[in-house]
């Protein structure tokens, strides 16, 4: 299946929405992967109007390189996006798709996402990531008219 740059932009709308839905309903670690697959998405719907050629698989930090989208933004925007990817890249693989929620928590909890995070620290990582989601998509989707091709 071919997936043009416009079907990743939507994409990523839809994965946000349903991201946001999973988030209010209890379930953290779905929001958590969906918020990190929009993210994926809107850079890949970048990647492939800009350049139609990325190899950067699930890694965020090579496909916001290879999306071009940081040409587009403002200075303060590209700040704005670099510490949204950091809360993302810190809480997010795409491997959790394959992982049982205790072994998630085991993931963050290893990595000290839950110090100093009083109440349920998972439920913290979620709206962060949700967040964080939000703050590239939004940019995203303001410059997408406007950018190349």
């Amino acid at each position: 299946m071919k997936i043009s740059s416009e079907h990743y932009f939507k994409a990523s709308q839809d994965r946000i929405k349903e991201a946001g839905k999973l988030h209010n309903s209890g379930n953290y670690v779905g929001s958590i992967y969906l918020s990190g697959v929009s993210v994926e998405c809107m850079l890949r719907a970048y990647a492939a109007k800009n350049t139609g050629a990325f190899d950067s698989r699930h890694d965020l930090t090579l496909l916001l390189r290879a999306s071009g989208i940081s040409e587009v933004i403002s200075v303060s925007q590209r700040r704005n996006v670099s510490a949204a990817l950091g809360n993302i890249c810190s809480r997010w693989k795409n491997n959790y798709r394959y992982a049982s929620e205790e072994l998630i928590r085991a993931e963050l909890k290893k990595s000290k996402l839950d110090r100093g995070i009083k109440g349920d620290w998972l439920k913290f990582s979620s709206m962060t990531v949700l967040d964080s989601a939000l703050t590239v998509l939004s940019i995203g989707v303001r410059k997408w008219k406007t950018s190349k091709r």
